[in-house]
């Protein structure tokens, strides 16, 4: 019980950093990486209601996953 008990208080940590993180990405860039991730929006979905195009997308997506895992260690 108590591994399990410290393993939910480690994800809510976790939880709590990765919405800390994202806080600093940009707004745009933010919502690429939440609909894409958290919301399972197609790329195209994506780009069609945020209006960027396919280089633009990816290099959101790509360049969040570098802050928040610089945020996080």
């Amino acid at each position: 019980m108590d591994i399990t008990l410290n393993q939910n208080i480690n994800t809510n940590a976790n939880q709590i950093s990765l919405n800390e993180a994202l806080e600093n990405v940009p707004k745009q860039q933010r919502d690429v990486f939440m609909l894409k991730t958290h919301y399972n929006y197609s790329t195209k979905e994506i780009r069609k209601v945020l209006k960027i195009d396919e280089k633009q997308f990816w290099t959101y997506i790509h360049d969040t996953r570098k802050l928040l895992i610089s945020s996080i260690q």
